[in-house]
């Protein structure tokens, strides 16, 4: 798997000079609230965060970890099957983990 590296774009920006409710203002907003990170440059106070096409592709890698560690489950969870010849419980582990591979893999 390639890991891609996330970038950020300003999201709003707080020109000075500007008072210091202003600036407790902007952060509440952008940072408590919203979850941007807060850059303070010589002329500004910017708020940064994720395009919606990198919030989507974090999401979707946090569901591929998720199905990952449930197939990782699943596989351990059957080795007491395999163990005593359960092989309809085995079967059903199979489809199971065939079937998160698949939704892993058109995600």
């Amino acid at each position: 798997m390639v890991e891609r590296i996330f970038t950020m774009e300003i999201k709003e920006t707080l020109n000075k000079p500007y008072t210091e409710q202003e600036r407790i203002q902007f952060i509440i907003r952008n940072n408590h609230r919203l979850g941007y990170e807060i850059k303070e440059t010589v002329s500004s106070l910017e708020a940064w965060g994720y395009t919606a096409e990198e919030i989507a592709e974090q999401e979707k890698q946090a569901k591929i970890t998720e199905i990952n560690a449930k197939i990782k489950e699943l596989e351990s969870e059957s080795v007491y099957d395999v163990l005593n010849g359960n092989l309809e419980n085995v079967q059903v582990y199979k489809d199971v983990i065939k079937g998160l591979e698949e939704t892993r893999d058109n995600l």
